[in-house]
């Protein structure tokens, strides 16, 4: 007897396009295409990772075997977290400004020595030391900041480095015009010139005419940061003065400040950096766990020492 239940009709199946070679390559291609998308947006906006080269840092930031061995340095050195949201909203203006004591990540400036040797700019960190309308000197490797010393504990505290008594910026000035800087320059086995600050008391240096274009390169956004003048301003004699950093401009230096041990390339020698070359704040290190047996994982805070900084003067 029939079955009276009706019967629904079957739908005819439909079939895609044939499993070709060619569609399944270009599947892995969009995938892989999505992924680096994915991952680009997520460096560029969300955040990223920097790895620590070389000594510049120490001792509160380790790089490593060194940078002779850029690989090894990546592999053993510290590896700092980078928020890259707060640089945009910095850009955009929604976050303040980066602050005194910050460890940022900078692209080589063109006028470093490091850049014009190799014809390359990539990323370093260094550590914020003044801010937009802050004046700074360093004397006997002493930096002042607004007239106020900073405390230079959180770099001598583990007796590993030392700052080189160097003074900066030392100028020579007649008849209220600054007409030298006093620096010594040596140069490499290309010939890329490079410069070398006075030490403390050693104003026997011949001053450099603001003319030379080496002090041009180097120092010529320096020399336009100059604060005025004193009335009192030795004539034709050697004397540290302040500079005032304009407007979207930071100064910026390594922790290491001792050539003997792999002393930074900083402000000292190519000057203030502008706001748009700081790539971001390093917040934290996030690798190793461990180094020499204690944990390695850290915020990245401000040493307090730079709490005491008053702000600068009203002119």
């Amino acid at each position: 007897m029939p079955d009276p239940s009706p019967r629904r009709a079957r739908r005819p199946r439909t079939e895609g396009p044939p499993d070709t070679r060619r569609s399944r390559f270009w599947r892995e291609v969009r995938g892989y295409a999505e992924a680096l998308v994915i991952a680009y947006l997520v460096v560029t906006f969300v955040f990223n990772t920097v790895g620590v080269v070389g000594s510049s840092m120490r001792p509160n930031l380790d790089g490593g075997v060194g940078s002779s061995n850029v690989l090894q340095s990546l592999l053993t050195g510290d590896r700092v977290f980078i928020p890259k949201y707060e640089t945009w909203l910095r850009r955009i203006g929604i976050m303040g400004p980066y602050q005194r004591g910050d460890i940022v990540v900078v692209r080589d400036p063109p006028n470093s020595p490091s850049a014009i040797e190799t014809g390359s700019r990539p990323f370093f960190i260094k550590r914020v030391v003044a801010i937009p309308g802050d004046s700074l000197r360093i004397q006997g490797g002493q930096v002042i900041v607004n007239g106020h010393a900073v405390d230079q504990g959180f770099i001598t505290a583990t007796g590993e480095i030392a700052p080189d008594p160097q003074d900066f910026p030392m100028i020579v000035q007649r008849g209220g015009r600054v007409e030298g800087v006093v620096v010594r320059f040596g140069s490499t086995p290309r010939g890329t010139a490079f410069p070398d600050l006075p030490l403390a008391g050693n104003a026997s240096l011949p001053s450099v005419p603001i003319t030379d274009p080496r002090v041009q390169l180097y120092y010529g956004a320096t020399l336009d940061a100059l604060a005025p003048l004193p009335a009192d301003a030795p004539e034709g004699e050697p004397f540290v003065h302040d500079i005032i950093l304009p407007a979207g401009h930071y100064w910026i230096m390594g922790d290491n400040r001792q050539r003997a041990r792999g002393g930074s390339e900083d402000s000292r020698v190519f000057g203030p950096v502008r706001s748009i070359t700081i790539a971001g704040k390093a917040t934290a290190v996030i690798w190793p766990p461990q180094r020499d047996g204690e944990w390695n994982w850290r915020r990245l805070s401000p040493p307090a020492a730079f709490d005491d900084v008053p702000d600068p003067r009203a002119e």
